[in-house]
């Protein structure tokens, strides 16, 4: 009796430990959690829309998105669409990285101006570290007759392992 209850506590201590030693990356420590808007998640692509709050004069939709490319991969996309053919519209897209806590700016997709016409579009793809989450933010913005429209679009964060 004695060696069956020695067994079953070394069995249950072998399983401790070699729980302990299974490593939680960030990506599980965070996952599900919103950062500044974007929700932390596992998929391989987020798509971030900008519409405005109230309908513009000219301003139609926007949106940012990001996407797993291969290994250590990201493709970076936007658009900007008008109402109507305007004096300018202006995509930009920005790539970040969810460093302690915070989203910081790894670069930039443009600005792609275009000029008297209802839409613009810009697409990359781009290297990036792996560990860490990403996300697109998005920068739109219309402009006819003296007036400027811009609304922001954010993606959710995507995990580049």
């Amino acid at each position: 009796m004695k060696k069956a209850k020695r067994m079953v506590v070394s069995v249950l201590l072998l399983l401790c430990l070699l729980m302990a030693a299974i490593p939680v990356s960030a990506a599980d420590e965070l996952l599900g959690t919103i950062v500044d808007g974007s929700l932390l998640t596992e998929e391989t692509e987020a798509i971030g829309y900008a519409y405005p709050k109230l309908r513009g004069n000219y301003f139609s939709y926007g949106y940012g998105s990001i996407s797993i490319e291969g290994s250590r991969w990201v493709g970076l996309g936007g658009t900007t669409a008008a109402y109507q053919n305007v004096d300018q519209i202006l995509v930009k897209i920005f790539l970040q990285r969810l460093v302690n806590g915070s989203w910081k700016h790894v670069l930039t997709l443009g600005p792609r101006i275009r000029y008297n016409t209802n839409m613009v579009s810009t697409s990359g793809t781009y290297r990036v570290d792996s560990g860490y989450y990403y996300r697109a933010y998005g920068h739109h913005t219309v402009t006819h007759n003296g007036t400027t429209e811009a609304v922001p679009s954010y993606t959710n964060g995507i995990w580049v392992g």
